[in-house]
């Protein structure tokens, strides 16, 4: 599509594209339909479906950045006004408003779209500056709820997709980034690698934050930034870390820092005294039952020699609440006289500068992290700007010795001072199941989300007779009903499979009818490609749709 063309932009929380060219459901709406700068955005229906004119408070364009850089600016036609983070917030969960284009320091009306990883057609609308993405407030389905910027979701984040229509209905082709290696499988310890294009370069001010979007629960855990130097080096210098770990772990209640330097493999002919021991500074902050409470955010920062050669010395670590108050302590922990396994303090001479490096969530030093819950976001700045890739430039590092059962998101392809990525675990639930007529009640529809989108399923049903403890086996498909409207991608094998967002529809009838005419429990477990799985139970006697549900996410 030109940028110039003239669209609505709608949501994916309510259905919306038809294959008649009608939409419905909520789009991005200027309060009111006031001129007035300022005026808050909300999710509100579409006024006039295309094929008649847009509502002149629900029309937008996507044109390029005044002021000349690669994003984009989201006008009202009608108006002149922008897509705007109220204020030039930086917080989370800063509202959004239409204001005046501004030509210069804009950069709280600049956006990215970056396709939804898992096919669905939908797009996150991000701004550069945050990293945040425009959402629905609270994830409300009710017209007039309020737009805001939040960190992305990887999971459950339908409220954060949008996707552009075109006056005939036909959906408008976003300017959007690629995705970095779209077909990885990042999960555990696979994870994306972050290099600069000179592979030479030193990677400087180096800045990870930690937005955690859910309760991050698990007995233990640590957030590992695990590096190399560059490489090749300068002519004739071999630096004596050639792999680095500095991070946070969560043990016992408690956040606090490490960091630990390795030599080369191989005999060291130097006879330096590395690798160094793994300690553990004072506490960051203190916690209660292993949770890191949705809202924290933790900034944790590489600190450098001043002396020019932009070696890392060690990390530094700091806490806030979800309002943005500090909490905790300030604590910044040195690598430098930290003792090693062969004898001796770790020295200036011992340290090495920056060429590449990954994030990964993953167990305390020496173990696996079972998360049991939890959702946030890695936010990672540097200089010079840096790429999402799948390999390490230096053949002396890479990966960690530690597991867990943590998710990360895609990110965008290219080279940037600043990048995003959503991590977490899946939240399996059933939501509803019931007959699907009354009368008959042969059939049953359970409906549930929160699965590994686009996963193939495997499922079981029994039922049970209340009295004689009884039980019949039940069959199960994919709701036609479901798949109809919404079919799995052609691209998966037949049989079960989650949709785009994790939902799923099932059909349930017992091998014998009879089973029915008798109080009784129908069982549904329903398991992903990767063993998260959930269960409900419903009464099969009383047409009821309450369902007990209940989950458990994989090793």
């Amino acid at each position: 599509m030109p940028v110039s063309t003239k669209i609505m932009i709608g949501s994916k929380t309510l259905p919306s594209l038809t294959d008649e060219g009608e939409f419905y459901g909520n789009v991005i709406d200027i309060q009111n339909n006031s001129a007035i700068p300022g005026t808050l955005l909300d999710a509100f229906p579409a006024k006039a479906p295309p094929p008649l004119t847009f509502a002149p408070n629900q029309t937008w364009e996507i044109l390029p950045d005044p002021a000349g850089s690669t994003h984009f600016i989201i006008q009202n036609p009608v108006t002149g006004h922008c897509i705007d983070i109220q204020r030039n917030s930086t917080a989370r969960g800063a509202s959004l408003d239409a204001y005046p284009s501004k030509k210069s320091d804009n950069q709280n009306q600049l956006w990215d779209f970056i396709p939804d990883p898992y096919d669905s057609g939908y797009f996150f609308i991000q701004n550069p500056k945050t990293g945040y993405v425009i959402e629905i407030e609270g994830g409300s389905s009710k017209p007039g709820a309020q737009l805001v910027v939040n960190p992305r979701r990887l999971f459950d984040n339908n409220f954060q997709l949008w996707i552009g229509v075109e006056p005939n209905g036909v959906p408008a082709t976003f300017p959007a980034l690629k995705l970095a290696s779209p077909t990885a499988d990042l999960k555990d310890t696979a994870q994306y690698v972050l290099l600069p294009t000179d592979q030479t370069k030193n990677l400087t001010g180096v800045t990870v934050t930690l937005d955690i979007i859910e309760d991050l629960v698990a007995d233990s855990f640590s957030v590992q930034i695990n590096g190399n130097p560059p490489y090749p080096g300068p002519k004739g210098v071999t630096w004596d870390t050639q792999w680095m770990q500095f991070g946070l772990v969560m043990q016992n209640n408690s956040l606090v820092l490490f960091n630990q330097l390795w030599p080369a493999p191989g005999p060291d002919p130097a006879g330096n005294p590395l690798p160094s021991v793994d300690e553990w500074s004072g506490s960051i902050l203190q916690l209660k039952n292993n949770t890191v409470p949705a809202g924290t955010q933790i900034v944790l920062t590489l600190t450098q020699s001043n002396d020019g050669s932009d070696f890392i010395t060690g990390v530094s670590g700091k806490a806030y609440d979800k309002s943005g108050a500090s909490i905790g302590n300030v604590v910044n922990w040195s690598a430098l006289m930290q003792p090693t396994f062969h004898g001796g303090p770790v020295t200036e001479s011992d340290l090495a500068p920056l060429g590449a490096f990954q994030v990964v969530v993953v167990g305390a030093p020496g173990g696996h992290a079972h998360f049991t819950s939890g959702m946030g976001t890695i936010t990672v700045s540097c200089m010079p700007d840096i790429s999402a890739q799948l390999y390490w430039p230096n053949p002396s590092g890479g990966g960690t010795g530690e597991t867990s059962n943590c998710y990360y998101g895609k990110v965008q392809e290219g080279y940037f001072q600043q990048i995003a990525q959503p991590f977490g675990l899946p939240s399996p639930k059933i939501t509803n199941a019931g007959p699907y007529d009354l009368d008959v009640r042969a059939n049953y529809l359970v409906l549930g989300t929160g699965l590994l989108p686009n996963s193939k399923l495997t499922a079981t049903a029994i039922f049970e007779i209340q009295s004689t403890k009884a039980t019949v086996p039940g069959n199960v498909s994919l709701s036609q009903e479901y798949t109809s409207t919404n079919p799995p991608p052609s691209t998966l094998p037949p049989g079960l499979i989650s949709q785009n967002d994790g939902s799923f529809a099932l059909s349930v009838a017992p091998e014998d009818v009879n089973v029915l005419y008798e109080p009784g429990t129908l069982t549904t477990t329903v398991t992903d490609a990767d063993g998260n799985w959930t269960r409900g139970v419903i009464q099969t006697n009383t047409g009821s749709s309450e369902v007990t549900s209940t989950s458990g996410l994989h090793q």
